[in-house]
């Protein structure tokens, strides 16, 4: 997440790189919920689609901001 913060800090300017932050922060956002609860042995379908309904929510808000 501070990579991606300073990413949208650094390249202001760059709006594709922007978006490509926000796609990969969601993406690494979503498999890391995923791992977290693999490891702690309670991942069920339920989260996987929570996470993921988060994730593209998150991406779609950061990218009609940045648009």
């Amino acid at each position: 997440m501070v990579a991606a913060i300073v990413g949208f800090v650094l390249f202001s300017h760059d709006t594709a790189l922007k978006i490509s932050l926000a796609i990969a922060t969601g993406f690494s956002y979503f498999v890391w919920g995923l791992v977290h609860h693999y490891i702690h042995k309670d991942l069920s379908i339920d989260v996987v689609i929570e996470y993921l309904v988060i994730c593209i929510f998150g991406v779609i808000s950061i990218i009609s901001l940045v648009k």
